[in-house]
């Protein structure tokens, strides 16, 4: 016959209720009330975790687990209070522009989706065929440092720190352009109230650089301080493609229909 050996643990007293393990290293607790699990903030997490380690997190006040390698947050079968459905309107369609976002969640712990699949999108109400219909692109905007001001004049020739890729075809925002003294140079900023709200592309001159549709006579390129502004593609009815997520369509969608997106629906 095989014996059953308990043990316990108790810090009131060795009689009373505790932890009880067996000879298969099954564990048992004894109460009906509730288990005070260690708790600290992102910081304090042990240097050396394994798998299966949990705790709470009072930094982003919910359970977490060791897993995979990786500190994961707990999942609860209710309605997440940190992520709940949400319901965004990235945009309108113009015949002509297939990106939309910035995607936004809502989530602070995983605010894009991991995949297409993870979101529900609508073109006015016309569910769209994740991979097939649209997918998911990050920083379509392709931000680039302005280097210099080349030349000024009815057009404005400028200089990226890197090689752009832009074509005539691209719309682009401008942003960040700063000058000694008040200069019409910083007329390249599309936030200027004297500027289109996105420059077009006249033409290429060198692969770091762009000749835009913005009247700068009369500024002095010496006025320019050098690496302050910042380029971003733009669309053509979107705005600048801001850093984040996008959703980017097979085909535009049609003219003034909504494009939708569903978020947190599978969390």
């Amino acid at each position: 016959m095989r014996l059953i050996k308990a043990q316990s643990t108790n810090l009131r007293s060795i009689a009373g209720k505790g932890v009880k393990y067996d000879v298969n290293d099954i564990v048992q607790m004894d109460s009906d009330k509730a288990m005070l699990v260690p708790k600290g903030t992102s910081a304090e997490r042990p240097s050396s975790a394994a798998d299966g380690y949990i705790r709470y997190n009072t930094d982003d006040n919910r359970f977490e687990a060791y897993e995979n390698g990786a500190w994961v947050g707990v999942r609860s079968t209710v309605p997440s209070t940190t992520s709940p459905i949400t319901v965004q309107t990235v945009g309108y369609g113009d015949a002509v522009e297939t990106f939309f976002g910035p995607l936004d969640s809502g989530d602070p712990f995983v605010p894009a989706p991991v995949a297409a699949q993870n979101i529900l999108v609508f073109v006015e109400n016309v569910y769209q065929l994740p991979t097939t219909n649209y997918s998911l692109t990050q920083n379509p905007g392709d931000r680039k440092e302005i280097a210099t001001v080349v030349s000024v004049g009815s057009t404005t020739v400028i200089q990226t720190e890197t090689n752009h890729g832009y074509t005539t075809d691209d719309l682009l925002y401008v942003s960040g352009v700063e000058s000694n003294i008040d200069d019409i140079i910083e007329s390249l900023n599309t936030d200027d109230s004297s500027s289109p709200s996105v420059h077009t592309i006249v033409s290429i001159p060198a692969a770091n650089q762009i000749e835009v549709g913005v009247d700068t006579t009369g500024g002095n390129l010496a006025n320019y301080v050098a690496g302050t502004g910042f380029i971003l593609k733009a669309g053509s009815s979107t705005g600048p493609y801001l850093p984040g997520w996008y959703l980017e369509f097979t085909s535009a969608p049609d003219l003034d229909k909504p494009i939708t997106v569903i978020h947190n629906f599978d969390k």
